[in-house]
């Protein structure tokens, strides 16, 4: 028993002639009726019974074209599954993003890539750097966007982007009419400082002491946009990264070029030891070409406030 000889079986079932059946599989009409002997032999019971010029299936063959049809339902799928896994429009994809990554950019990378891949399933996860770069070490997830690289053997860390910090102020704050800030123009202001778990606190801290800058450090915060909610709040100013600052809506919030620069590289993670996957390597190229738009966007200030500063407030004291 062979495929041939089931398939020439399944063509007689379901067009009821020998003759379209040789049409249907591109053979002739005496090669259909050997394959149906053959078969027959294998099984060892008549499949079809001649009356007058038609054939009809006996019992035993309409029992055997039930399963015959669940294999082929059966080979259709591994079929779609194939094609599909070659067109990478399926499987699961599994990504890590530090935070404002995740919340401010993977959204945008993730629903241009999977709008045409409908059977794709994709599991999104925030983490802070460390957690992210373990996760991709033992393959918890495929791959991961990091503000820091890896230091860990089993993983690969490919260098995307260098962006530059921003200061970001109150509106009506007395910098505002500044096109950029200095980090001297901070002196004795009131800022917001990120958590000791940021690696952007020790770069921002020593600019500040190496300039011996005086600052008052009245408020930590866990992440970037916390740091927006307390200067849009009036409690301060704050230097983030640029990410955190894209597509900011917030009126109360003016976002201005900080310099001396305050870097934020962009890292890519994965596995050093998993196995090519089409749909994985699809993916990052995809995400590859859209961080550059993005990378250009956030480098020419677009996606930024554009809020006109308030009057600059009487200079203090």
């Amino acid at each position: 028993m062979n495929v041939r000889q089931i398939e020439a079986f399944r063509a007689v079932m379901t067009t009821g002639s020998v003759t379209r059946a040789g049409e249907r599989m591109s053979i002739s009409q005496p090669a259909v009726s050997q394959l149906i002997a053959q078969f027959e032999r294998h099984c060892g019971f008549r499949l079809f019974e001649r009356q007058g010029s038609k054939l009809a299936p006996t019992r035993e063959a309409q029992a055997l074209f039930a399963e015959v049809e669940r294999m082929f339902v059966g080979v259709g799928q591994i079929a779609r599954v194939a094609t599909a896994l070659r067109d990478q429009s399926w499987g699961a994809l599994s990504i890590a993003a530090f935070p404002a990554i995740a919340r401010r950019v993977v959204p945008d990378i993730l629903w241009g890539f999977c709008k045409d891949r409908p059977d794709t399933r994709f599991r999104i996860e925030s983490m802070r750097s460390r957690s992210l770069i373990d996760a991709v070490a033992t393959q918890h997830v495929d791959v991961g966007f990091s503000f820091l690289p890896s230091d860990r053997p089993e993983v690969e860390s490919t260098h995307l982007h260098r962006l530059r910090g921003l200061c970001i102020l109150p509106t009506g704050h007395r910098l505002a009419t500044r096109r950029s800030i200095e980090a001297h123009d901070l002196t004795d202001e009131d800022f917001i400082s990120l958590g000791p778990q940021d690696h952007s606190r020790f770069v921002i801290d020593r600019i500040f002491e190496e300039r011996k800058i005086q600052r008052r450090l009245r408020i930590e915060v866990g992440q970037s946009e916390t740091a927006f909610s307390f200067v849009a709040a009036g409690a301060g100013v704050a230097v983030v990264d640029p990410i955190s600052a894209y597509n900011n809506t917030n009126p109360a919030v003016i976002i201005r070029p900080f310099s001396p620069a305050v870097e934020f590289d962009i890292w890519l993670i994965r596995p050093k030891a998993a196995r090519s996957f089409n749909l994985v390597d699809s993916f990052v190229a995809h995400a590859l070409a859209e961080l550059e738009r993005f990378a250009d966007h956030v480098a020419d200030g677009d996606g930024m406030s554009d809020e006109k500063p308030a009057p600059a407030e009487a200079p203090r004291a």
